[in-house]
Order: structure tokens, then sequence, then C-alpha cells
């Protein structure tokens, strides 16, 4: 049994990533950006919505403050994008001043592949700061999608986005509210 709480404890260390716990996640109605719910990760850092209406959403993220080795950079690990996504195992990365993070999408029901878009837009309010990381649009009613936020460290965002070289943060429109 010790072996095995040894293991688990010291595999943590290679993979580098964490649950992020209390990031918020928001699903609006993109045509009339009208809030339709949220939930905020628990401590596996999992959020999902189920049975969705047909129609057109949007989801959004604020990140919890990270610290220690999650948020900081090395001059080796800096880079300039701010958002990728990996199209291959549905993972969108992000780097803000609020640290680094892998987001995974789980089950995705119901939305098809080409009617699922990675953005990246921010939305900044008097106290909050809100990160658009995904449009959808669902085929039919009961469409449902899952996710897990991980924090990751910066040597594993930095090598996870030049992998992929899809810097979305470039691609699309950036709005500031």
């Amino acid at each position: 049994m010790r072996l095995l709480i040894f293991l688990l404890t010291f595999s943590s260390f290679f993979f580098h990533k964490k649950p992020a716990v209390n990031a918020l996640v928001i699903l609006e109605d993109a045509r009339l950006r009208k809030q339709v719910g949220y939930q905020e990760t628990g401590e596996k850092g999992k959020a999902a919505f189920q049975y969705l209406n047909q129609g057109s959403y949007q989801l959004l993220i604020e990140f919890p403050q990270q610290e220690g080795k999650w948020i900081k950079e090395k001059k080796q690990n800096s880079t300039l994008a701010k958002a990728s996504f990996n199209e291959k195992n549905r993972t969108y990365y992000y780097q803000g001043i609020e640290g680094y993070f892998a987001i995974k999408f789980g089950a995705i029901r119901r939305i098809g592949t080409n009617e699922f878009k990675p953005v990246f837009r921010e939305f900044r309010g008097e106290r909050t700061r809100q990160i658009v990381i995904a449009e959808f649009q669902t085929r039919k009613n009961g469409a449902g999608v899952e996710l897990t936020i991980n924090a990751i460290t910066a040597k594993k965002f930095k090598k996870a986005t030049h992998k992929i070289e899809n810097d979305i943060s470039t691609i699309s429109i950036q709005g500031i509210k």
C-alpha cells in the first residue's frame, strides 16, 4: 500500500498537472449573449453541461489564480502563444496571468466536429476576467459537453503549444469588453 501511494505521489511530478479547483465554467447562448448555466469545478477539475436544447452556445471560463510552480516561468519556457488547441486529443491550452491551463474536452454529444470551434476572446469586468474558449452548435436537443481543467507548468505549456503549432490567440478575434 505504501508503495502504491509513493508511486502515485511520485508520478504526479512527472505529469506536471493538477486539477484546477473552483474554476467557473459558464455556458452562454451565443446569439443572445445570455447565460444559460454555470458550474464551478470540483476537486477533480471537471464540469459538464447536459441536455442542451438545439442552438448556438459559447463556453467561458474564469480561471482560478495559481501559485508556486504552476505560475512560475523561466526564460527558456516563455512563449508568445496565449491559447492553442490540439484537435487530436481535444485539448485547449491557455496561458494567462492566472497561470497555465489545459482544458480537455471529454464527451461531446450531438455536436458535430465542424460545429465545434475553439476560440480565444477575453472579457474583463470590474473584478473578473472571463475567457471564451469555444463556440459550438448543437444538432438536436439533448446535446452535452464535458471538460476537465488542469493547471500545468510553463514547461508543459510551451512543449504542448510548440508541438501542435496552432496558436488560436492570433487567429481568433480578441475582444475586450
